[in-house]
C-alpha cells in the first residue's frame, strides 16, 4: 500500500485512517467533527487569501485564519476517507482529492465542503479509456505485443472495479477557478474545464502502459502541466493535458513532486533526489543530494527555492534549484506536506501543523 500514497510519511498514515467500528461507508459517512482534529495526522496544506487550509485522516479539513491569536476550526465534510492533497485557484474556491477516488470542493475558503467526484466515476471513466484501446489496437491490425498490452490493461482495471472505488488521488491542482486536474494511483488522471462539476479521462493521452502511480501535478506557463510519478518518469504536457510525453529523470524511484520556478522545472522524491530541467522537462539532471531522506513538499519563497523532507527538514536554494543547503535540521516528526508564505514555513503531518520558519517557530 505504501506505493500508492503520495508522500513518504504517509506510510504512517495508512495504519492511522482506519474507519471506526461500526461507522459507515467512509464516502457517505462525514468526518467528524472533533475538538482534537488540530492533532490528527495533516497530510497538505494551501492557502485560500489569508487562510491556511489543511487537510486530512478521516476526512478532517482545518482553517485558520491570519492573526496572531488564529486558532484552527474543523470544516464540515461529507466523507470520512483519508484526503491527501488540498489546492485552491482564489481565496473562495477550493478542492481536495482523496482516498477512494473522492474529489471535494469549496467556494467559500474551505468552511464546507461538497463532493463532486469519487472512485466509483473514476471506474467507469477508467474502463472506458480501457476498452477503447483495446478497440484501437485491434482497428489498426497492432502486434501481439500492443494488443496484449491493451488488453491486460483492460484486464487489471476490470479486476480492480470489482472493489469498488478502491483508488486513492494522490495530487490535486488547478490553474484557474475553473479548470483544474487530479491524479492518482495506478494511471489515475482527470480533468475538469467547469470548476468541478464534472471530470474526464486525460488516460488515453498519458503514456503508461503499466498503470504507474502518478503522485502530483503543478503547471507552468502557458498549458504545461508535469506530472511526477512511479519510476522515475515525468509526464509533460504543452496542451493543458491533451497529449503527453514520459520522460525519463534517470532514476527509478517514486518522484512525489514537481516545482516550476519561473526558470526551470524540478522534479523530487524519495532519497533526497531532486532533478532540474532548463528545457521545460524536455532533459534533466540531478542536483547534488544534501539529504537521504525523501522530499514531500516544494515552494518558491522569494527568489529562493525551498523543499521539505519527511524527517521535518528544510533545503534552500539560491541558484534556481543547481544546488541546495540545509537550513533547518530535521525534527523527527514524520512530515507530509509543506506552506510557504512570505517568511513563514509550515510543516503537516504527524501531531497536525507546525511552523518550520517564522511563526515563532523554534
Amino acid at each position: 500500500m505504501n506505493k500508492v500514497l503520495k508522500r513518504a510519511a504517509a506510510a504512517l498514515l495508512g495504519a492511522l485512517a482506519v474507519v471506526p467500528a461500526g461507522a459507515g461507508e467512509p464516502l457517505q459517512t462525514p468526518a467528524r467533527m472533533s475538538a482534537r482534529a488540530p492533532k490528527a495526522m495533516l497530510t497538505a496544506l494551501a492557502q485560500a487569501g489569508q487562510r491556511t487550509v489543511a487537510v486530512g485522516e478521516r476526512g478532517i479539513i482545518l482553517l485558520r485564519d491570519s492573526g496572531a491569536n488564529a486558532a484552527w476550526q474543523q470544516a464540515k465534510v461529507p466523507v470520512s476517507v483519508t484526503l491527501t492533497d488540498v489546492a485552491f485557484a482564489d481565496a473562495s474556491n477550493g478542492w481536495a482529492v482523496g482516498h477512494d477516488g473522492v474529489i471535494l470542493s469549496t467556494n467559500d475558503g474551505g468552511a464546507q465542503w461538497r463532493t463532486r467526484f469519487d472512485g466509483n466515476q473514476a471506474n467507469a471513466l477508467m474502463l472506458a479509456d480501457a476498452k477503447a484501446a483495446v478497440a484501437k489496437a485491434q482497428a489498426a491490425g497492432a502486434g501481439n505485443t500492443a494488443l496484449t498490452d491493451a488488453e491486460n490493461a483492460l484486464g487489471d482495471i476490470e479486476a480492480a472495479a470489482k472493489f469498488g472505488p478502491s483508488r486513492p488521488l494522490l495530487g490535486v491542482w488547478f490553474r484557474d477557478a475553473k479548470t483544474g486536474y487530479a491524479v492518482g494511483a495506478y494511471g489515475q488522471a482527470f480533468r475538469t474545464t467547469d470548476g468541478g462539476a464534472h471530470w474526464n479521462s486525460m488516460g488515453a493521452g498519458l503514456p503508461n502502459p503499466e498503470g504507474l502511480h502518478y503522485n502530483a501535478i503543478g503547471g507552468g506557463p502557458g498549458n504545461v502541466l508535469a506530472i511526477a510519478g512511479e519510476g522515475g518518469y515525468v509526464y509533460r504536457s504543452q496542451d493543458g493535458g491533451t497529449s503527453w510525453q514520459r520522460i525519463e529523470t534517470g532514476y527509478g524511484g517514486q518522484l512525489y513532486g514537481v516545482l516550476f520556478t519561473g526558470r526551470s522545472l524540478l522534479a523530487y522524491g524519495f532519497g533526497g533526489h531532486v532533478f532540474r530541467s532548463e528545457d521545460g522537462g524536455a532533459t534533466w539532471r540531478e542536483t547534488p543530494a544534501v539529504t537521504k531522506k525523501s522530499l514531500v513538499g516544494g515552494a518558491m519563497q522569494g527568489g529562493s527555492i525551498v523543499l521539505a523532507a519527511q524527517d521535518g527538514a528544510l533545503l534552500r536554494s539560491d541558484d534556481d534549484g543547481t544546488s541546495f543547503r540545509v537550513v533547518r535540521q530535521g525534527d523527527a516528526v514524520p512530515t507530509a506536506g509543506m506552506l510557504a508564505v512570505n517568511g513563514t514555513v509550515l510543516l503537516s503531518g504527524v501531531g497536525g501543523v507546525r511552523a518550520a520558519a517564522g511563526e515563532g517557530a523554534k
